[in-house]
């Protein structure tokens, strides 16, 4: 069977309808079967579609055979090489990575020097304990340092350090996080995605709720929490008020268990519905002016 990308994974509907897509694979084929995915017209890649991308296979990957079409169109050298800058290749599938370098000469990729350090990139990491969330956010802080104000960079290594140790601790997987700052838009977008149960199902259980939406909305801003007796449940709040803090038109949205949602200042909208598929994928866009 073949699973077909879409030619643009750069939003959180992008990511959402990939995700479907994974799903109905997921719902149609049994395990240990082949896959062909089909990255042959990506043309165009974000931070969060570089980290929904590589999770998603990395879930794939554990399930299934898999085989890749590699990015062929005219604008192959651009994404390939976006996603080679953003570290893709370090932290896919090694199968994912083996395809790319059989097709065509990566050494051109991998062999770049990068000159140019005024944007401030966190590339792609995983981190798969808890324990490594320190050396996550120590990382951020060095990598922004002097392209956004103390306390800027410090909300963003808060952020990222919440939202990676939300993913370790209930989604129960690794996840990969990346930041990236465009000086010449005053903005910075932030991705951290995983492959666990996602939200609902890891949550569901502990508040009440009327539907499924209900849950994912009290995660965010209420502190329901399935680990009372800790005292805990702050995480996702403190990530809101952060993103928010800096001005509220901050954009936050979520893609988790079958639904992709915008959060706002004092409530969760669902943007679309669709189908179940493991993990939780958050994407954070500041104005940094």
């Amino acid at each position: 069977m073949i699973l077909k990308c879409l030619d643009s994974l750069r939003s959180i509907k992008d990511v959402h309808e990939w995700l479907n897509r994974c799903a109905s694979i997921f719902k149609t084929l049994d395990h240990n079967e082949q896959i062909i995915v089909d990255l042959s017209n990506l043309q165009w890649v974000s931070p969060v579609g570089n980290a929904s991308l590589v999770c998603s296979l990395h879930k794939l990957n554990t399930r299934y055979n898999l085989k890749v079409n590699i990015p062929e169109n005219d604008r192959d050298e651009k994404v390939i090489g976006y996603m080679e800058r953003m570290d893709f290749f370090k932290v896919c599938p090694t199968i994912i990575k083996t395809a790319f370098d059989d097709k065509r000469d990566m050494s051109y990729f991998y062999n770049r020097t990068r000159h140019d350090q005024t944007n401030g990139l966190f590339e792609l990491r995983v981190a798969k304990e808890y324990d490594e969330i320190g050396s996550l956010q120590s990382s951020v802080r060095e990598i922004m340092k002097g392209k956004l104000e103390p306390n800027r960079i410090s909300d963003i290594a808060r952020i990222v350090g919440e939202l990676a140790g939300n993913s370790i601790e209930h989604g129960g997987t690794a996840c990969f996080p990346c930041v990236q700052y465009y000086p010449h838009l005053k903005k910075v977008e932030i991705a951290i995605c995983d492959y666990g149960k996602g939200i609902v199902k890891s949550l569901q259980r502990f508040v009440p709720h009327k539907n499924l939406h209900e849950v994912v909305e009290k995660a965010i801003i209420t502190e329901a929490t399935s680990i009372e007796e800790e005292d805990r449940g702050r995480g996702l709040i403190d990530v809101k008020n952060r993103a928010f803090g800096w001005s509220e038109v901050a954009e936050f949205y979520v893609r988790t268990h079958d639904s992709a949602y915008k959060v706002l200042p004092n409530k969760v909208t669902l943007i679309e519905k669709g189908e179940y598929f493991y993990g939780t994928h958050y994407y954070i866009v500041i104005n940094a002016s």
